[in-house]
């Protein structure tokens, strides 16, 4: 089950994106020449109006293969390279436009069986002989500010909460929290965790011993549309903003995950359940969208800006120039490969030593 589920997740979100680029292609007219789901050895293919489809061995990857894509110029109108670069700007987006705008697909079922999801910053459980406990917290308790720092999510709390003890660890830290009509301020000083590696680079891991409440939450079919909307735009928002704080260096590049981690993450998710599943295949969807219109070699984003080159100088680029980009694209994405595997085995290794 776990092994089938990590392939759905990856199947699913691959054949997404390819479907994209396939599906625009064929539109604005290019023939298609394959459409392969997965990498290295052919299992089997079948053909179809000039298009053969492709299962192939390894299933953490896709391609379509286009008429005239490996072309400078090209005569053939059913060809990549002889449309004008706007059109072929959609072809190449339309892989990362599909993933981002399927996530909210996913969210409409998952949301009508129910998900699992934060009550907001509401505190849920205590740890014991924390200091949260010895200041006086409960369970319920809503926090509302972290000396002075506005809490709207529990991410919010998380990260208030280890900047402030980071800047002044000596000092009690003042949490503003809702409790039933009162509202109390309470000061705690926060626990350094020595051992435990921070997720915020450069700063120590300070906790005070709260863990958020969670609740469980079930919608019929049009309220889950209207919601699945929200929710969509909430999942939105966390993404750019973590990519936000991992660009600007305020979160380490130690937690970027690849496919190990996120296969780890879907094992976990597929014991929490279908909805929980769903969710994470809408998640996925839009991170991988997003980091497909990256700016760089080799990704859409890539491409595109090479278009948009094309367009403003009004030619072709030098073929020459195309080759060393993507040899630089490449050896790129496989730096970054081997630097989220690396990560994801240490962080493996290390919660075991750690149980």
């Amino acid at each position: 089950m776990f092994i089938l589920g990590i392939l759905i997740v990856f199947g699913v979100v691959i054949l997404i994106h390819e479907f994209g680029h396939f599906w625009v292609a064929r539109k604005l007219g290019v023939r298609v020449e394959k459409f392969s789901f997965g990498f290295g050895p052919k299992i089997f293919s079948w053909k179809r109006n000039n298009t053969e489809y492709i299962l192939s061995l390894i299933p953490f990857g896709g391609y379509v293969k286009m008429a005239g894509e490996d072309m400078i110029e090209s005569k053939s109108p059913d060809e990549y390279a002889a449309l004008a670069p706007g059109k072929r700007a959609l072809i190449v987006s339309a892989g990362a436009i599909h993933n981002i705008l399927i996530a909210y697909v996913f969210l409409i079922p998952a949301l009508m069986l129910g998900i699992s999801r934060y009550d907001g910053t509401t505190i849920g459980g205590l740890q014991k002989n924390f200091p949260a406990e010895i200041a006086g917290f409960k369970e319920g308790d809503r926090v509302i500010s972290v000396n002075g720092k506005e809490c709207r999510e529990w991410f919010d709390v998380v990260r208030n909460v280890t900047e402030e003890a980071n800047i002044s660890p000596e000092k009690p830290i003042i949490m503003e929290v809702q409790r039933g009509s009162q509202i109390l301020k309470i000061s705690v000083s926060a626990k350094l965790m020595e051992k435990d590696r921070s997720m915020f680079k450069g700063k120590k891991r300070y906790v005070i011993g709260i863990m958020p409440k969670e609740i469980i939450v079930h919608y019929n079919f049009f309220q889950a549309v209207f919601e699945a909307g929200k929710e969509y735009a909430r999942m939105f928002k966390v993404i750019l903003v973590s990519f936000r704080l991992l660009f600007t260096g305020q979160v380490s590049f130690q937690e970027l995950s690849g496919p190990v981690g996120i296969s780890k993450m879907t094992i976990e998710i597929i014991k929490a359940g279908i909805a929980s599943f769903l969710y994470f295949i809408a998640f996925i969807n839009i991170n991988l969208g997003l980091v497909n219109l990256f700016p760089f070699f080799v990704l859409d984003g890539g491409h595109l800006i090479g278009l948009l080159g094309e367009k403003i100088l009004r030619r072709k680029p030098n073929k020459k120039l195309l080759e060393v980009g993507q040899l630089a694209g490449i050896a790129f994405l496989l730096i970054m490969v081997v630097l989220v595997t690396y990560n994801d085995i240490i962080r493996i290794l290390t919660e075991k030593i750690n149980r």
